[in-house]
């Protein structure tokens, strides 16, 4: 476009600079040309000046976040004066209160969650390190960290580990970089990484990580509830599809269960990870097994074996019985009903809040560890074998 062509479609109103709010082209030289919408209009070096100067204005007015200093002017008062208002951080009068906050509801002011970091070097904000996100008993867990974080007034960064000790490591260190705390679910018993963040340790603190307080289900007194019910039941035969041999609450399920069961032994015992798909050996041993009971090392694997033991012609209670762990919601949808112990995993996930929030405020010094009891849940996967005495 030529200075002409701009001239000669000159508007008389300075309210066309504004048609649209659309500046389309800009060119800073010693005539520029702005143009908008259904009007063009050539202006020279200070005409533009000021325009962008009102643009500013008018941006910071109506689509710019009000910055602390805008709370201040509006309420008269002090930056730092707003400042002890939000944070509560030192006495102020009730009238002065009333015009700050007056000021903060009025400018729909929000704090700088990056500010406040800066300044106090918190940031209002808990980590969780899951290893799986795939198995259903993480997703409750997240859920009630979630809310008891929320009602504590933190938020919830969440983040997967992984399967393996280097994506645990690399996962653990960009995650503790944004946050105050961490509730973790470790992978394994004995990390290469160890957080330096204040941190609770869920469901399987180890040897190495008794530094950190942490909360867990009594996986003993699983193991042992599983012993009785299977005397209970007269199953003499069993299976066991067991957690694998680094899992802290795998391997206290399992003496417990051994020992307790005294001079039963498992026929047979494959390990396997806490996930529905079942490896190959553990495929192969269901298709060929003559026990008439076996327990799996969670309700996922339990769920995954019913589908293998279906799929080959057995049937679920009647020709082999199956125990789960954990009580996921999936186990009362499954055809049967999947029997099971039941970890407590509401209260899991705010015990650990509540023990991380006591540690960022100071009134924790030694290491807490909780230990939470199990029950076991019976539904329809089981049944009581007939005793030759019972028949006569």
């Amino acid at each position: 476009m030529t200075h002409a062509q701009a001239t000669s479609s000159r508007c008389n109103s300075s309210d066309a600079l504004w048609c649209g709010f659309g500046l389309a082209q800009c060119k800073f030289n010693e005539v520029a040309c702005v143009e908008v919408p259904q009007c063009e209009l050539p202006i020279d070096t200070l005409a533009f000046a000021s325009l962008a100067l009102k643009v500013k204005r008018l941006t910071q007015c109506n689509l710019m976040p009000a910055t602390l200093d805008d709370v201040a002017k509006a309420a008269g008062v002090s930056t730092a004066t707003v400042s002890y208002v939000i944070n509560g951080s030192k006495p102020i009068s009730a009238g002065t209160r009333a015009k700050v906050e007056a000021a903060i509801a009025e400018l729909n002011y929000r704090p700088s969650p990056s500010a406040r970091t800066l300044r106090t070097g918190q940031h209002q904000m808990l980590g969780l390190l899951l290893p799986d996100l795939a198995n259903p008993f993480f997703p409750a867990l997240a859920q009630a960290v979630a809310e008891t974080a929320r009602e504590l007034g933190y938020g919830l960064m969440l983040s997967e580990s992984g399967s393996d000790s280097a994506s645990e490591d690399q996962a653990l260190s960009a995650i503790q970089q944004r946050v105050d705390g961490i509730v973790w679910v470790p992978e394994t018993r004995e990390p290469e990484t160890k957080p330096y963040r204040p941190t609770v340790i869920i469901d399987r603190a180890g040897p190495d990580l008794m530094e950190f307080d942490s909360v867990s289900s009594d996986h003993r007194l699983g193991g042992r509830l599983l012993a009785r019910k299977i005397r209970e039941l007269g199953h003499r035969r069993i299976g066991l599809l067991a957690g694998p041999s680094d899992s802290v609450s795998g391997r206290l399920r399992r003496e417990a269960l051994c020992a307790e069961l005294g001079g039963i032994e498992p026929e047979w015992v494959v390990e396997v990870p806490y996930a529905s798909d079942l490896p190959k050996d553990a495929v192969a041993q269901l298709r060929h097994t003559d026990v008439t009971l076996i327990i799996a090392a969670n309700d996922a694997v339990a769920i995954g074996a019913m589908r293998v033991l279906k799929a080959h012609g057995r049937r679920v209670p009647e020709d082999i019985s199956l125990i789960g762990f954990d009580d996921i919601p999936w186990a009362c949808l499954v055809d049967p009903p999947l029997s099971t112990i039941s970890q407590p995993v509401r209260s899991i996930g705010r015990s650990a809040v509540e023990l991380l929030h006591r540690r960022l405020d100071g009134r924790a010094v030694e290491p807490t560890h909780l230990l939470l009891p199990v029950n076991y849940v019976a539904r329809g996967s089981t049944r009581a074998l007939v005793r030759e005495n019972d028949l006569k």
